[in-house]
């Protein structure tokens, strides 16, 4: 379960990401439990070089300054702590990073040095474009899928970086490009921080970009994450910076807990997003109780419906099943006068034969872990094959490695029963240990199910009770 606060954030965010206009700003406090220091630890040599103690310098850029200042105006102590903090091999992302990273996310902006964000959507399988410095700006890298703005610079270039406190209070005419995409973006976009604490020094020059940027036009969409504070004499603090955050238009969004908290809320956005693509698995030689055509027309009907309240397709193109699914995508697209295919069709046609060493059924399997991700929900009709040796027609075993998939990756499986065959056997399956497939919370029902196992009914009626789960998953 999640607060008010908390629902009212994963509900903006996820339409944020639906319009294609969500973005992230990774603070500090994205890294640290990778394995990287946080500003005090980092420069604590410092401190101790100048004889201070790092627990009584509550500005710590003023600090790196004062460092450079008496070493005649040298970084070079500073750029080999940084070197050593992020230049490190072999730190690993976080489920924070890589639920990110599979997101739809075009842009992200980071105050950090470290690489944590573009390896992660690397993994993810996607090609990131890295700003760091000015000359970045100029040039976009070809098929990027997003753009990750490194405002302070980047351990590759550790000369670069943004540490000092002249180096903050010039960022705006050294850095202008990057302040005035940073405006540009904040003005139009949701944005989340996260990894942002009220010690952070990074913080308050955000903030004060903020108020240049909104000026009087504050948007009020914002959003960050904020460990709610337990210590009696700091909670009044906490809510006074809570109120004076929210006149720049950033919500605080209320954590019992940064490390169990966040990958839940994230994880709960990525599940409500994916909810909106639906998978249509199936397979047929035969339709059973429905002759050929009549089947056509269903899986037509039923795929246009889906369109039609604005859920996209997701399909492997089965066997006697695919071609009349596309085409009723393709029919309510011509209806809406849409061309943008890939806004309500995603096609993963199956290898037909083998390649390289692995044999076909391999090669299935590992299709199958790739796509079936993509979607929320799946969808289960029919399911039966005919055996090349023999020509007898069994039931599709590929159809129920699809559904142990599905299961395995946190999608909702509906499997239509009246079409029969594995179809019927998986719904059933569900029907027999239906809490555990759909807790309460869903709002689904086991009389919601019960329909459209229903093989009286018409296909309206059967198009229309899928409808209605589907529907329902996507409110809950």
């Amino acid at each position: 379960m999640f607060t008010k606060e908390q629902e009212e954030f994963i509900e903006n965010y996820v339409k944020a990401l639906r319009e294609k206009n969500a973005v992230v700003f990774a603070g500090a406090g994205m890294s640290i439990p990778c394995g990287f220091l946080n500003w005090k630890k980092l420069l604590d040599p410092i401190a101790k070089s100048m004889d201070l103690d790092i627990d009584e310098e509550h500005d710590l850029t003023a600090l790196a300054q004062l460092y450079v200042d008496n070493n005649s105006g040298v970084r070079g102590r500073l750029n080999q702590l940084l070197q050593d903090s992020y230049g490190k091999i072999g730190i690993k992302e976080s489920t924070n990073h890589e639920i990110l990273a599979r997101l739809p996310i075009e842009i992200y902006w980071t105050t950090n040095y470290d690489n944590l964000i573009e390896s992660a959507l690397i993994k993810a399988g996607k090609t990131p474009d890295v700003k760091s410095k000015h000359n970045d700006l100029t040039v976009n890298k070809s098929k990027r899928d997003a753009i990750v703005y490194k405002m302070h610079g980047d351990i590759g270039d550790v000369a670069e970086t943004v540490l000092t406190k002249h180096e903050y209070e010039d960022y705006n005419e050294k850095r202008e490009y990057f302040s005035n995409a940073f405006k540009n973006d904040l003005i139009s976009r949701t944005f989340l921080f996260i990894g942002f604490s009220f010690t952070d020094p990074n913080l308050d020059y955000l903030i004060s970009r903020i108020r240049t940027a909104y000026k009087q036009n504050i948007r009020g969409d914002d959003y960050y994450f904020i460990e709610k504070e337990t210590d009696a004499k700091k909670i009044n603090k906490q809510r006074l910076k809570i109120v004076s955050l929210k006149r720049y238009g950033l919500n605080p969004v209320v954590v019992d807990s940064y490390e169990k908290d966040i990958p839940r809320i994230l994880r709960e956005i990525e599940i409500r997003y994916l909810r909106n693509t639906v998978l249509i698995s199936g397979s047929a030689e035969e339709y059973g109780h429905y002759v050929e055509k009549k089947a056509g027309e269903f899986l037509h009907n039923l795929s246009k419906e889906f369109s039609k309240n604005s859920y996209k397709i997701l399909s492997g193109f089965g066997w006697g099943v695919g071609s009349a699914v596309i085409n009723g995508v393709l029919d309510n697209m011509e209806l809406e006068k849409v061309q943008r295919l890939d806004d309500y069709l995603l096609l993963r046609p199956f290898p037909q034969f083998e390649t390289g060493k692995k044999e076909l059924k391999e090669l299935w399997t590992d299709y199958r872990k790739n796509f079936i991700p993509l979607a929320g929900i799946a969808i289960f009709v029919f399911g039966n094959k005919k055996k090349v040796d023999t020509g007898e027609i069994v039931k599709a075993d590929g159809m129920i490695e699809e559904f142990n998939i599905a299961i395995e990756n946190g999608l909702k499986v509906i499997p239509i029963g009246a079409t029969g065959y594995v179809a019927e056997d998986l719904w059933q399956k569900v029907m027999s240990d239906f809490d555990k497939y759909y807790p309460k919370e869903t709002g689904v029902t086991k009389e919601d199910f019960q329909l459209i196992g229903n093989k009286d009914l018409s296909d309206q009626e059967l198009i229309s009770a899928t409808i209605k789960i589907i529907n329902k998953l996507n409110k809950n």
